[in-house]
């Protein structure tokens, strides 16, 4: 029997993560749809339903936490699990962006093992 294929939408404003996040993430599995801002990303959740949604903290117009919130209280998309992609690394961060909705926090620079461990961890695969 083969494999789910999952679909990651990546909501970023850096365009080097998301050339670096596609071909890490592809290897293990998954598809990946990229989004360039909050607005953006908010869209293509609604138009595409991904399986997990990877989104950075600080975005220009749009922050991170202000998408999250959104996406959460979207009932077309408020089951999608949001995983944040940051810098920001402070508990108090941490915390902000667990109430904002997410399920996870990793932290930049990437460990590609543990990005895909969180991501397959929060599926349950």
């Amino acid at each position: 029997m083969e494999e789910e294929i999952r679909r990651v939408l990546i909501v970023d404003d850096e365009r080097a993560l998301h050339a670096m996040l596609k071909p890490i993430l592809c290897s293990h599995g998954f598809e990946t749809i990229s989004a360039m801002t909050g607005e953006e990303g908010l869209a293509m959740a609604r138009d595409v339903c991904p399986d997990i949604i990877i989104l950075d903290v600080i975005m220009p117009t749009m922050k991170g936490r202000e998408v999250c919130r959104c996406l959460k209280s979207d009932p077309a998309t408020a089951k999608i699990p949001v995983v944040f992609l940051t810098a920001k690394d402070s508990e108090d961060d941490v915390r902000a962006e667990m109430q904002a909705g997410a399920v996870a926090h990793i932290t930049k620079p990437i460990n590609p093992g543990v990005l895909v461990k969180t991501l397959k961890g929060v599926l349950g695969i």
